[in-house]
């Protein structure tokens, strides 16, 4: 934030610098020549410095704010000229955005002074007179606000300032007191978009999300600013606290999808208008940092609390605090919470086929006994055979989706429905296919090898032992192809998630060891037997179906989203 114009006794003034390092001077109007301070200009420089809770640090080599950047601009523009001296404060009035204003008393020789800095039409309303090359002259309303619109219209913050030379015994401030000033100056203070600010804007724009601006700025700031970010592309419209205050609840819920800037606003407008979008069905994410705005954080879906300049009730009130108070950062978060959800979402997708295939294998086998005679005798896979499935599945191979690199595009999608149910068509449909896949494969194999051996039930744990061992490639085959829901596999690299990787090997390797666990440690806990090696070869390739059918599902869905 830099204090760059400054409007006082009819005369504007430009301020060297930017940033708050106090280095540059005061201008006059034409940039060049160093301005003369006349009394009023001291006075508004002064105001800005006294009227004033925060201060300029030093920081590993930069000049810092410490506290409100606004205020700290306002010292820094008084520094350039030289007007620092520091008087005793006595009593304040602190700034509060229904009264907007802010008020200290100070000692200044034989009297006591009143400084007031607050938003021009508040100044204004409580000034009697103004400052004109020294003179008390009477005030000119129509010319300063001319000026100050001027400025706002460059998108800067305008403050007025105005003072009051009061009596020494006069040692207490209250609102009455605020009253009869004399009107000094005005500054504006520029705090241009941050450049990921306004990609964060067009980020959210894509994702679905409408941002809204709620300020405290006057209205021609608020849509100046708001056309640098590019909020309310569109819209001329700017809703201001007072229009607020004067419409009901039903006439707010009217506008309020058609409003993207809000000006002047006090925290109790904050409140409604979130009341108001949510009626509309909106999921609304709020922003806040003073005590006043807790309602409106608490009333929001998602409440977020700045971390750095926040108050202490603003964070409590809040669901999330951002530490570097930094808009893009919410953004960020948006995306990361995307990328989390998907990947639960991938790791339900995958577990579910396993006990749906083995539930439709077991269950099948069952019905069909009467008509393939060799199910009566046993199932094609042992119960331990199946908690085997379950337990290495969930573990080597579920658990490593966790750790699935975000897709791209995450943010070139709508918002999900927040009443959008997990069992919902494509959890079925995905689901019951890659199930339908497990169970056929698993009685393909077990059949085939029954065939080949003549239907002898002294082959049967061989037969159960492909069967179990069907089950574990075809599941594996699936993993490749779940890392998207749509996207194909043949376009993500195969080695940018080594876990899953180091998941599938390790379930291909532990699977071998079961299956040649007699003879190489003489027992089989999960009653194996060692079958032809030559049936690796069908199995590995059915193994494959489970991936080749998916890719060939999600190809379908591509050009049927392209088409709709």
């Amino acid at each position: 934030m830099t204090a760059v114009k400054i409007f006082s006794g009819n005369k504007n003034y430009i301020v060297e610098g930017v940033g708050y390092e106090p280095v540059g001077q005061i201008l006059e109007k034409d940039g060049d020549t160093k301005a003369k301070l006349t009394p009023e200009l001291i006075q508004t420089l002064r105001t800005g410095f006294l009227c004033n809770n925060s201060g300029i640090a030093i920081d590993k080599g930069r000049y810092v704010a410490k506290g409100s950047h606004t205020e700290a601009a306002l010292i820094v523009s008084a520094t350039k000229a030289g007007v620092d001296e520091k008087l005793l404060k006595i009593d304040e009035i602190p700034f509060e955005p229904k009264q907007q204003y802010m008020a200290t008393l100070h000692e200044d020789g034989e009297d006591n002074i009143i400084y007031v800095k607050g938003s021009p039409e508040r100044i204004l309303k409580s000034c009697k007179n103004q400052l004109v090359d020294g003179k008390t002259v009477p005030l000119d309303k129509e010319l300063i606000m001319k000026n100050v619109e001027v400025m706002a219209k460059d998108a800067l913050r305008v403050l007025a300032m105005a003072y009051k030379r009061v009596p020494k015994d006069k040692i207490s401030l209250e609102d009455k007191d605020i009253s009869d000033l004399t009107f000094v100056g005005a500054q504006g203070m520029m705090d241009p978009p941050r450049k990921e600010a306004i990609d964060a804007i067009e980020k959210c724009k894509t994702a679905g999300i409408r941002p809204i601006m709620i300020t405290g700025d006057h209205a021609l700031t608020a849509k100046a600013v708001a056309r640098q970010l590019k909020i309310g592309d569109g819209e001329e419209g700017v809703l201001t606290g007072k229009e607020i205050s004067e419409m009901s609840d039903d006439e707010l819920y009217q506008v309020v999808n058609d409003i993207s800037v809000y000006a002047r606003v006090e925290p109790e407008h904050k409140y409604r208008i979130t009341k108001q979008l949510q009626k509309r069905g909106h999921i609304v994410a709020m922003t806040g940092d003073g005590v006043n705005d807790a309602p409106a954080l608490k009333a929001a879906d998602i409440g977020v609390a700045m971390g750095v300049g926040g108050t202490e009730v603003s964070k409590e009130a809040s669901d999330i605090i951002l530490a570097d108070d930094n808009f893009a950062t919410i953004v960020d978060a948006v995306e990361e919470g995307r990328h989390v959800y998907d990947n639960i979402w991938k790791v339900i997708l995958y577990i579910m086929p396993t006990n749906g295939g083995q539930g439709l294998a077991l269950g099948g086998a069952l019905l069909l006994a009467p008509l393939i005679p060799i199910f009566s005798y046993r199932l094609p896979i042992e119960p331990v055979q199946i908690l085997w499935v379950n337990l290495i599945i969930a573990i080597a191979c579920a658990i490593p989706l966790i750790w699935e690199p975000a897709e791209k595009g995450l943010l070139q999608r709508p918002p999900r429905d927040p009443n959008e149910k997990l069992f919902n068509r494509f959890f079925i449909e995905r689901v019951g296919l890659v199930s339908l896949i497990v169970v056929v494969m698993t009685f393909l194999m077990f059949l085939l090898f029954f065939k080949s051996v003549e239907d002898s039930l002294e082959f049967m744990p061989q037969a159960q032992t492909i069967a179990f061992t069907t089950i574990i490639m075809v599941e594996v085959g699936y993993l490749f192809t779940a890392r998207s829901f749509e996207d194909t596999a043949f376009k993500i690299n195969p080695f940018r998630n080594k876990w899953l990787i180091v998941g599938a090997l390790a379930t291909v390797v532990l699977q071998i060891i079961l299956v040649y666990s007699e003879p190489l440690f003489g027992t089989s806990p999960f009653r194996t037997a060692p079958f032809p090696t030559i049936w690796w070869i069908p199995i590995v390739l059915v193994g494959t179906t489970s991936f080749f059918v998916i890719e060939i599902e999600k190809y379908i869905r591509r050009q049927m989203r392209k088409k709709s």
